[in-house]
């Protein structure tokens, strides 16, 4: 409970303990004192729910659809929730709709209308809305909407297999010639996509394989272009910044992009979303494809897992976004008036307390004290 005379602004995370609602906490650290942090999770054992001031056990989001949301609906009625955060792109589509469907709770909703969440959740949907819109998306096929040769011609070897709903590179492939193409199109839910980068890069690293073999860990990702922009309740994109990412061996490391290209795709992308009625952050993922033109591949509705990277870099958007949905300003920290000219995400070692642990698996929800 709050104490006498103290309302605190609530925030409900929805899957708690995924790596954007840590690091969304790693950035409000500090400046707690108005805040009530809650957040639904599908399991119990996650080290980093014991950060929040109260978690609930739910149904996993895009497993059990109406349960989930029958689990939402329950705690919004309980605990007096002023905004609610998608932090996993399942969580987005279910919050959108849950949205659409009972309207008392659109204003707090962190999200904006549920075809443009499926849109977002769907890479093959990604790039037909791009090529409706003008908006510069890496070329992509699925199996039966182009003829396999077309394509190839068009965007040439190596090419990107990924399913359509994929996340963190997982189910990835690269794709070299006929006979990998073949197979690639009888996977289902796939799309493929042209090479983003550098195609001298891939070839490179297949020759020092050929004559080297193959190293227990790679990466052939090339240097990220990510553009967060926020959208106000009013409709106008209040902000646009972009980064550059590099993925490394157990690291990413982060600096700003200026390029007045990429900012200037933002504000398109922006305007897009925007007139459609997206409301809240939004995810631009993108690379330089072969001839150096900013390229889309990527959107995601929500903060991404660079909030504390970028707030080191001087944008706070964890803090941007609670002052125009709830009207609460946060104290700034100095990382905005002195930022850091790039950053550096590396892991770090957790446990929980397996008697907290315990109490949440029995009782399906755990409070802090005074909380």
């Amino acid at each position: 409970m709050d104490g006498p005379g103290l309302k605190k602004t609530t925030l409900l995370f929805l899957s708690g303990g995924s790596q954007v609602t840590q690091f969304i906490l790693s950035v409000l650290e500090g400046r707690r004192e108005s805040l009530r942090l809650l957040a639904t999770s599908s399991i119990s054992d996650d080290p980093g729910l014991w950060s929040l001031d109260g978690v609930f056990l739910a149904p996993i989001t895009a497993r059990e659809p109406e349960a989930f949301r029958a689990r939402l609906l329950e705690i919004l009625r309980r605990e007096h929730v002023d905004l609610i955060v998608p932090c996993r792109d399942d969580d987005v589509v279910a919050l959108a709709e849950l949205a659409e469907g009972h309207p008392e709770h659109r204003a707090q909703a962190l999200c904006g209308p549920a075809v443009l969440a499926r849109m977002m959740s769907d890479k093959w949907l990604g790039f037909e809305f791009c090529e409706k819109h003008g908006l510069p998306y890496a070329h992509s096929m699925i199996a039966g909407a182009a003829a396999p040769a077309e394509f190839v011609s068009r965007v040439g070897y190596p090419i990107i297999a990924k399913p359509r709903d994929g996340f963190s590179s997982q189910g990835v492939f690269l794709i070299e010639n006929e006979t990998q193409l073949q197979h690639a199109l009888q996977r289902a839910n796939y799309v493929l996509q042209e090479f983003l980068g550098d195609p001298e890069s891939f070839w490179e690293f297949k020759r020092s394989v050929t004559e080297g073999g193959m190293p227990f860990y790679y990466i052939v990702k090339g240097i990220k272009h990510s553009i967060e922009i926020m959208i106000a309740p009013s409709g106008e994109t209040t902000r646009v910044f972009a980064t550059y990412n590099r993925q490394t061996f157990r690291s990413r490391s982060v600096a700003p992009n200026t390029e007045p290209e990429t900012l200037a795709l933002g504000r398109r992308c922006g305007d897009v979303f925007a007139n459609l009625g997206w409301r809240g952050p939004l995810n631009i993922q993108c690379q330089l494809d072969r001839r150096g033109r900013v390229t889309i591949h990527e959107f995601n509705g929500r903060f991404g897992a660079l909030a504390a990277e970028r707030w080191l870099l001087g944008y706070d958007e964890v803090a941007h976004g609670i002052e125009l949905f709830t009207g609460l300003t946060l104290p700034p920290t100095s990382w905005h008036t002195l930022p850091a000219r790039s950053a550096v995400a590396q892991l770090s070692s957790r446990a929980a307390d397996p008697a907290k642990i315990d109490y949440l698996h029995a009782h399906g929800e755990w409070f802090r004290a005074g909380g």
